[in-house]
């Protein structure tokens, strides 16, 4: 599975329990991101992988554990649809959720990143395994 086709499954979850949100991948330029929608943006982004070593010696198999952000960015802290709210139900929605040929989804981190002006913004972190098998090439 590819790392746009686990994000774009992060992303459709996160769509189905968040209707009143903005929900899409990470701005390709997050500098010029303004929250313009009223409520607040859940964005989700690729933060990298590490893969478990091999002692294979002809054919390569190992495991590939992605690492998937999630930023939450609201006009609020504490009220309804705030940071904290908002945090803990994407925690909620997605510890344990499956994607097709993937491992649960589990929470690893998850912290306050900045405000500016009233716009809070905060992200949790989930990581999943997937395998990670060589191409076979014919000899």
């Amino acid at each position: 599975m590819s790392i746009r086709d686990i994000e774009n499954s992060i992303i459709e979850r996160l769509k189905e329990n968040f209707p009143e949100f903005l929900t899409q991948g990470f701005p390709e330029k997050p500098q010029e991101f303004i929250l313009l929608h009223p409520i607040g943006a859940i964005l989700v982004h690729y933060m990298g992988g590490n893969y478990t070593s091999t002692d294979a010696l002809s054919f390569i198999t190992q495991e590939r554990r992605l690492e998937f952000a999630i930023t939450i960015v609201t006009r609020n802290l504490r009220n309804n649809n705030g940071a904290y709210e908002t945090l803990d139900k994407v925690k909620r929605i997605l510890c344990g959720y499956r994607i097709l040929g993937c491992t649960k989804l589990t929470p690893t981190k998850e912290g306050f990143l900045s405000e500016t002006n009233g716009i809070w913004q905060y992200e949790i972190r989930f990581t999943l395994s997937t395998p990670s098998v060589e191409d076979m090439e014919e000899i």
